[in-house]
């Protein structure tokens, strides 16, 4: 993610359906943050509307806008001026609501030393664990850049997963037709994973979700349905 974003409504959505999951699924004993940190390259700080961000959230019923606490949060990290106050403050959020929150590598994410950033990703991999890979846009297109995460990394963090682990991935929607991109994307982690995919969205951004174990995705499946029912504007299923 880049710091431009922080504190915007695709942030709320994030946190409060990590928050969701987590207080869901006893068996998670942590939340373990990839953030894929980017540079800004010479555009402004932070996005002109983010500061209206909240407010429209909660007239529109925006994903996490029930949340009270994490909206005062999120406002708050738009003030913040380094990718460590960020995780910090979102540590210390995540705290409050008891919940442990392990951030792995947060500094900057970079095209070229893709590679180095994963191995020290591997080096202090959890278990029990909800993993979310948060990269600027999502999964890799044709001419994929640091805003992008690449299916052999999908394939590397989902090999590292033990079975009582969940694999969460955030995926800006490009400009497709959004259920055409859906089933092309869960048929494509389907394959290289072997796993059934599930997917919660606002029909903005989309979360993919993955996991090892049949019995936990079965019950993953109906944590995403209650989140879903929770706001008008998400719906969740599963691709088999």
């Amino acid at each position: 993610m880049n710091r431009k974003h922080f504190g915007d409504q695709r942030d709320l959505f994030k946190f409060d359906l990590v928050r969701h999951i987590m207080k869901s699924m006893p068996g998670l004993t942590g939340f373990t943050f990839i953030p894929l940190l980017t540079e800004n390259n010479g555009k402004q700080d932070r996005e002109s509307g983010t500061k209206k961000d909240m407010g429209k959230a909660v007239k529109t019923g925006k994903a996490g806008s029930q949340n009270s606490n994490l909206l005062q949060h999120v406002s708050r990290v738009q003030e913040v001026k380094s990718d460590l106050e960020y995780v910090q403050s979102l540590h210390s959020y995540f705290k409050n609501e008891n919940i442990i929150m392990d951030t792995l590598h947060p500094h900057t994410f970079t095209h070229q030393e893709r590679e180095q950033y994963f191995q020290n990703v591997f080096a202090n991999f959890p278990k029990k664990s909800l993993v979310f890979l948060d990269p600027d846009i999502g999964i890799e297109e044709s001419k994929p850049d640091q805003r992008h995460l690449l299916f052999t990394e999908v394939k590397m963090i989902y090999d590292h997963l033990d079975t009582g682990s969940v694999l969460l991935i955030y995926q800006h929607f490009p400009r497709k037709v959004h259920e055409d991109y859906t089933k092309k994307r869960c048929s494509q982690l389907s394959e290289l994973t072997g796993s059934s995919p599930l997917t919660i969205t606002d029909n903005e951004i989309i979360f993919f979700l993955l996991t090892k174990s049949p019995g936990m995705e079965d019950h993953l499946e109906l944590v995403l349905e209650k989140y879903a029912n929770s706001y008008p504007a998400l719906s969740s299923r599963i691709f088999r």
